[in-house]
């Protein structure tokens, strides 16, 4: 080979070697994987695929006591067993031991089909393999832990989570050091790992949700859980934890606020407003909290996911005028007028200051259709009206296309009472009807009230039926007011 090409080749291998390193290790991560089968009699079956030939398999019948340095097994429950195959780029070797019925441990070891002496060679693979295996599965998992536990405590634990590799088993060895009587600081500890070590959304939250009066206990162990669970993508899984925390009753009213600041990075419409409504039906909620919720179903974008979160929380006592402000500035951007009708309407029920009656009027002028503003604006009417919601009422119904909704509307007016200014006002809103008919028909419904005022509001009435062409309607109407 001339120089020429050996630089080449040189050059080609450490490209290769280059593009081995970076991508090694995501490789690496694709290839990992573990299953595991427990059977009906009993038997567990492990399966664990580290990549690039490195592979074992653990099978094992019984309760398995390992040595305190988890380099030997030194008992089986009677009749189990304990089986370890490993193969690794071609070379195969396996461990079989079994247990009596006096409890006697027989230990063979094969290296390729043939059996090997275990006290000078299977041994020695045993203690190097073992310690792969338990932290690669959960073999002998509750008595690491509570051996772990008693020498170092819960760091101790956790730095021994910290040398695991599969979410699956960190999770195990986090389930069984909160079995043990912990500390608020131990608590956060593991908050922390959860958070920030275990990769798995569907294990982080398994944790989670499972442990809520534990974790929510105090205000800084409630801080961690909040970061953790703000830690997981998957919005199922991030709503299933915020759910069950509320449904367990763990969470005090001032903690709703960490509650409410996941919820709003939940990107799911469905999931955001599940989490919502579960805090109403579950939840009794202060003014505060109840400002907090209704801004944050300002975030959902979906009309009906929004409409079923506001109609929900309107069926929740004691709201605030400043609440109802919240609520309906949220309806901004809700271009549903159907959701937005029925928002408006569930609304209308309540006890409304003239502010917030004015601000329902104001959502109802920015609906496109007549139908549906006519159907919230009947349930307006009905309620007593001040100055300036008369003013934004007349303003709404001058924009309506509608002179059958505007009619409709100006009839049912006619069944209240009003100042000389105020019915001064309608009258000459009346006249923006094209209609001749319902022109003649909203003057009609004011004709008897007009009567009974001064000569100036009749006036204004006649002034109304002069813009009426039909010689009949205009008759109609005129003679109906001496």
């Amino acid at each position: 080979m001339n120089q020429l090409s050996k630089i080449f080749a040189a050059l080609v291998l450490k490209v290769i070697l280059f593009f081995f390193l970076l991508n090694g290790s995501s490789v690496n991560a694709q290839r990992k994987s573990t299953s595991i089968n427990v059977s009906d009699n009993g038997k567990t079956s492990i399966s664990v695929k580290n990549g690039f030939g490195n592979n074992f398999q653990v099978e094992f019948k019984g309760d398995i006591t390992l040595s305190n340095d988890d380099t030997d097994v030194i008992a089986i429950s009677d009749e189990g067993y304990m089986e370890i195959k490993k193969s690794a780029f071609g070379n195969r070797r396996r461990v079989f031991i079994e247990s009596n019925s006096s409890g006697q441990l027989t230990k063979k070891y094969y290296v390729g089909g043939s059996e090997r002496n275990f006290d000078s060679e299977g041994r020695k693979w045993m203690a190097e393999i073992l310690l792969e295996v338990v932290r690669t599965t959960t073999l002998g998992s509750e008595q690491r832990v509570n051996r772990i536990y008693k020498q170092g405590g819960t760091y101790g634990v956790l730095k021994e989570v910290d040398f695991i590799g599969s979410n699956y088993v960190k999770a195990r060895y986090i389930k069984l050091l909160l079995k043990k009587d912990l500390k608020n600081a131990d608590l956060i500890s593991i908050l922390n790992v959860i958070g920030d070590d275990i990769d798995s959304d569907h294990h982080r939250a398994d944790i989670l949700k499972n442990n809520t009066s534990k974790f929510l206990a105090t205000e800084a162990s409630t801080s961690a859980y909040t970061e953790a669970t703000a830690e997981i993508d998957s919005d199922h899984h991030k709503a299933e934890v915020l759910k069950r925390s509320i449904k367990d009753g763990s969470l005090k009213g001032n903690q709703m606020n960490s509650l409410f600041t996941i919820a709003k990075d939940i990107d799911s419409d469905y999931h955001k407003s599940s989490v919502l409504l579960t805090v109403l039906r579950n939840s009794s909620l202060n003014t505060a909290n109840m400002k907090l919720l209704i801004s944050t179903a300002n975030g959902i974008d979906s009309d009906h996911h929004k409409s079923e979160v506001l109609r929900s929380a309107l069926n929740s006592d004691g709201l605030s005028d400043s609440s109802f402000h919240t609520l309906l500035s949220s309806l901004d951007d809700m271009s549903s007028d159907h959701h937005k009708g029925n928002v408006l309407s569930k609304l209308l029920q309540k006890d409304l200051d003239p502010s917030s009656l004015s601000h329902v009027l104001k959502q109802v002028g920015h609906m496109d259709s007549d139908s549906h503003k006519a159907n919230v604006l009947k349930s307006v009417v009905r309620k007593e009206l001040s100055d300036e919601s008369i003013e934004v009422l007349l303003d709404v119904l001058e924009h309506m296309s509608s002179d059958s909704h505007k009619a409709g509307i100006f009839k049912q007016m006619a069944r209240k009472t009003y100042s000389d200014t105020q019915l001064t006002k309608i009258l000459w809103t009346i006249k923006d009807i094209g209609s001749d008919y319902h022109k003649a028909e909203s003057l009609l419904a004011f004709s008897r009230m007009v009567s009974q005022k001064e000569a100036t509001v009749k006036e204004t009435y006649r002034s109304v039926c002069k813009s009426i062409s039909s010689d009949s309607h205009y008759r109609k109407a005129i003679n109906a007011v001496q």
